[in-house]
């Protein structure tokens, strides 16, 4: 009996702490709800969730990838741990919907580019100093977000560039490559890492541009599950 009580306080202890902590972490953030941009999450920085972002596109094939419209208004997850890795259309002209668990942290791509060895130009490097200078000439602009109405602030600091990393491509692939070719890639591009949401519907607003090539102007419509 006593060794329970024990571990009972060592364990109302550790939630006192980590209550805490959140707390802490939550007055010093200026946008609640959102990981800041210098976040850990499962020992990966921003950048390195970028790469599973990219590294997940490139393994659908494109009569099923969302990013090139294969699911319409439905948007396609990969579970990390407890991330979801989240892959939508950001052209729909209609808001995209999404249903998560309650307690899931999601990752979501504003507006990103990369440039890989398999690609042509100009969205082709030999080396990782050129597909860094390739992908980080992705110039992003009038980037927005809100998140049940609430703006972010100082979005710009949620641009990041990825660490060199290799993919695997599909048969029909997005790229257009022979099937089982293996890459290399740099990605950069604005993403937010949101803390788990609570449950019910939530409203997701994305806005961003690359003058040369598109606007992107994306509405989520997020389901959290109890």
């Amino acid at each position: 009996m006593k060794k329970l009580q024990i571990l009972s306080i060592v364990a109302a202890a550790a939630i006192l702490l980590v209550g805490t902590a959140y707390i802490v972490s939550a007055r010093g953030n200026k946008n609640p709800g959102v990981l800041p941009p210098n976040s850990s999450v499962q020992d990966m920085t921003y950048g390195e969730w970028s790469t599973l972002w990219w590294q997940y596109v490139f393994s659908l094939p494109e009569d099923q990838n969302p990013l090139v419209g294969a699911t319409g208004t439905a948007c396609a997850y990969e579970r990390n741990g407890n991330v979801a890795v989240v892959v939508v259309d950001p052209l729909s002209p209609d808001p995209i919907k999404c249903e998560v668990p309650t307690g899931t942290i999601l990752f979501l791509d504003i507006l990103s580019a990369e440039c890989s060895t398999l690609e042509e130009a100009p969205f082709y490097g030999g080396n990782e100093a050129e597909l860094r200078t390739c992908a980080e000439s992705f110039v992003l602009h009038d980037l927005k977000a809100t998140i049940d109405g609430d703006a972010i602030k100082n979005i710009e600091q949620f641009i990041h560039t990825s660490p060199l990393f290799e993919f695997t491509v599909p048969q029909n692939n997005i790229l257009g490559v022979k099937a089982g070719m293996t890459g290399q890639s740099v990605t950069y591009g604005a993403h937010l890492m949101l803390a788990p949401l609570t449950p019910g519907e939530h409203t997701i607003h994305f806005h961003a541009s690359h003058p040369d090539e598109f606007t992107v102007d994306t509405n989520y419509h997020i389901t959290v599950t109890p």
